[in-house]
């Protein structure tokens, strides 16, 4: 690894965009550049450039007051800078190195209004991320790597913790310090985050709880739900197959039974049509009313000549009594009682002839009363016995004329009599049969009014049964609704489904088992969706904190093991590289001095004491030492403390550590800002021979006023100041 190339543009002096090259003198030997130049030439600034963009955040080491003093400012002839930025490039030419970089560009840009930016490769980086690649490539990003003026001494009057961090980083012990710094960081976030980690665990779990027992519930409610889901669909698809069936009988019934309502409805309309008819005919009873009023008429007739005739007898006889003998008749009384008998059988005779319904039989009866009482009263008026015939001479002419004529008479109105009783008879047979027509069709009549009300109220209990059915079927859709809204676009298929249950059970256990589940939800109550989501949300979020717990848990042990492997790693080469250090130091020193003594001394930890001695912290064995303490004694002295060196003993006590260093440990560049200014011209010889043998393995650019030092470069910038006050470079290349 070494440096190939800086690029400043608004940095310090350096107002224009400005290339140094830096290329090594062959591959075995990496040489040394030097950077001359006056004084206030701004020479110094390119050791503060390779400074900042390595990172640098100390303003004192930068020779400044604020972050924007490393912006150009301007001067009377040239305008000041927006911005700084000075890019570094390393190429990778080590083919033992673990970077799988070829080369790294390493850019640091600051704005005026005090945005800064770094960039690796052309890629936003952060500050750590730069320290951190910086050190796997060897370098140091505050120690040996850039020496600036004063530093070299400040090693020396360092105290031991300083020391120390400064002979860590020129160990390469920085890396693993950093990893470490990162994995003591890491570790501690990863105990707070364990520990925040068990915080929300321990206030979600006792929720989790809560929600899992009501999620349980929910799980039994769902096997109760899909167990309800089977009864209901059985108990709906039986009784809806129930009354199905019962709705199509019924309905079969009803139109059975308003068929047999209107047939025999109209049946009886077309018998009242006809009797309505018969009722508006003439009727018969005119008739037999006529003949039995020319009937009275001829029997009133009759009556009149038979009085006439018994009278004419009565004379005919007298006259012939008398003609004979004398005699003596009945007695006046009871003559008329006998008369008075027959004028009463004659009113019952009248009467029979008046009814509307003639009994003949019962006329004839009283007829033959009549005639008998006739003969027996005129037998009773003849003598006791019988009597010769008068003879006719005895008899008047005339009086037999008129009994002829009555007898005539008699017969035609006997005549008479039987053709008007015959047609009488002939008229009341008519009627008897259409009277008995009239009762037949009103029986008839009646009897199918009887079976029309039959029909109408079999046809009204049908109706009743439908619309009870009906009404069923009503309440069923509306169970349906309320209970299992799904399954009424599913009754065709229920129905199929309850026709295959081999289970059995009458349909009042089936109504029984879904009632008791139904209960069951009902105790078992509502579980809002919402608290579902908060209960997966929460078992999620509580899965992922264990997780994280137990993946945190596992990298605080994996960091622990990691922090021991560091610190292992740390502690064996830092032995290594202390033993090694602590020759080289004691080896320079010598060369330097021409003899004398110079070592270092490892500081152990001691816990920290309050002021009764009582340990507030314990020593941490992982730590290594506390610090480090140089002493130094130049040939012909006893001296114990480098405090009480000369100056010119201090700068050849400080290059012999800084030789001893890069002998160690050898950084891929160095940048030594005059470090030789204080040693006279024996000495800056000895130091220009130093760095020519450490040249084979580091690259040295010095800044130097130093003829040795210049003598010993392979490459010269010249920096000088413009008239702009802007700092501008030229070079030269010297021949090996």
């Amino acid at each position: 690894m070494h440096l190939r190339r800086l690029e400043l543009q608004g940095f310090k002096t350096f107002a224009q965009k400005t290339v140094l090259e830096f290329v090594p003198m062959t591959a075995q030997r990496r040489g040394m550049t030097g950077i001359v130049g006056p004084n206030g030439s701004g020479k110094s600034n390119v050791a503060d450039a390779i400074r900042w963009v390595m990172g640098e955040q100390s303003l004192k080491l930068l020779r400044s007051k604020k972050s924007e003093d490393v912006i150009f400012s301007g001067t009377e002839k040239r305008s000041r800078s927006g911005f700084a930025e000075v890019t570094m490039t390393l190429v990778n030419d080590d083919e033992t190195s673990e970077l799988d970089l070829q080369e790294v560009v390493i850019t640091r840009r600051l704005y005026r209004d005090g945005q800064s930016e770094y960039e690796v490769n052309k890629k936003a980086s952060r500050l750590t991320d730069v320290a951190l690649l910086l050190a796997q490539c060897g370098i140091g990003q505050r120690t040996y790597s850039v020496i600036g003026q004063g530093m070299v001494d400040a090693v020396l009057s360092a105290s031991p913790s300083e020391r120390k961090e400064f002979f860590d980083e020129a160990a390469g012990l920085r890396v693993f310090q950093l990893k470490r710094t990162q994995a003591i960081n890491k570790l501690d976030a990863t105990h707070e985050n364990v520990k925040q980690a068990d915080v929300l665990l321990r206030e979600i779990e006792p929720r989790l709880v809560s929600l899992e027992r009501q999620v349980k519930r929910l799980r039994e409610r769902e096997g109760i739900e899909e167990e309800l889901r089977r009864v209901e669909r059985l108990y709906f698809g039986r009784v809806w197959s129930d009354l199905k069936q019962r709705l199509e009988v019924a309905m079969g019934q009803h139109a059975s039974a308003e068929a047999i309502f209107a047939q025999k409805n109209q049946e009886a309309l077309e018998l009242e049509r006809e009797l309505a008819g018969m009722e508006q005919a003439k009727p018969v009873s005119s008739d037999v009313n006529d003949i039995r009023a020319v009937l009275d008429v001829l029997r009133e007739e009759r009556v009149s000549l038979r009085e006439q005739q018994i009278r004419l007898d009565a004379r005919k006889q007298v006259a012939a009594v008398r003609a004979e003998k004398p005699w003596s008749p009945l007695p006046l009384s009871k003559i008329i009682e006998e008369i008075d008998a027959m004028g009463k059988a004659h009113d019952e005779l009248m009467t029979l002839l008046d009814a509307e319904k003639l009994d003949v039989e019962q006329i004839r009866s009283v007829a033959k009363r009549l005639v008998g009482k006739n003969a027996d009263l005129l037998g009773r008026l003849q003598r006791p016995a019988p009597e010769p015939e008068a003879p006719k001479s005895a008899t008047d002419p005339a009086v037999d004329a008129e009994v002829q004529k009555l007898s005539d008479a008699m017969d035609a109105i006997a005549e008479k009599i039987r053709t008007t009783e015959s047609r009488l008879q002939e008229l009341n047979r008519k009627e008897e049969s259409s009277r008995s027509h009239l009762f037949e069709t009103q029986r008839r009549l009646t009897s199918l009014r009887h079976d029309a009300q039959s029909a109408e109220r079999r046809l009204s209990e049908t109706s009743v049964e439908v619309a009870r059915i009906e009404t069923r079927r009503e309440s069923f859709y509306a169970d349906l609704r309320n209970q299992a809204p799904a399954l009424e676009t599913e009754l065709d298929v229920i129905v199929v489904e309850a026709l295959k249950d081999s289970s059995g059970d009458p349909i009042e256990k089936v109504q029984g088992r879904m009632q008791r589940l139904r209960s069951q939800l009902e105790w078992i109550g509502g579980i809002d969706p919402a608290t579902v989501k908060e209960y997966e949300e929460t078992h999620e979020r509580f899965t992922k904190l264990s997780t994280q717990v137990t993946d945190l848990r596992q990298a605080i042990g994996s960091l622990e093991t990691v922090i021991a492997e560091l610190d292992q790693t740390i502690k064996e080469r830092g032995d290594i590289a202390f033993k090694k250090l602590n020759e080289a130091f004691g080896f320079y020193f010598k060369k330097l001095f021409g003899g004398g003594e110079a070592r270092l001394i490892q500081l152990e930890a001691e816990p920290v004491l309050d002021e009764e001695g009582n340990v507030l912290e314990e020593v941490d064995e992982n730590a290594g030492p506390a610090g480090i303490e140089m002493q130094a004694t130049p040939p012909g002295k006893r001296l114990k403390s480098i405090a009480l060196l000369s100056g010119g003993e201090r700068a050849l006590t400080s290059i012999a550590l800084i030789g001893a260093i890069m002998a160690t440990n050898p950084s891929p560049f160095v940048v030594l800002d005059e470090v030789d200014a204080a040693l006279d011209e024996s000495n800056s010889k000895k130091f220009a021979d130093i760095l020519d043998s450490l040249a084979e393995k580091t690259q040295f650019v010095v800044i130097t006023h130093n003829r040795a030092t210049m003598g010993t470069a392979h490459v010269l910038y010249g920096v000088t100041m413009a008239e702009d006050g802007s700092s501008q470079i030229l070079s030269v290349k010297l021949d090996a």
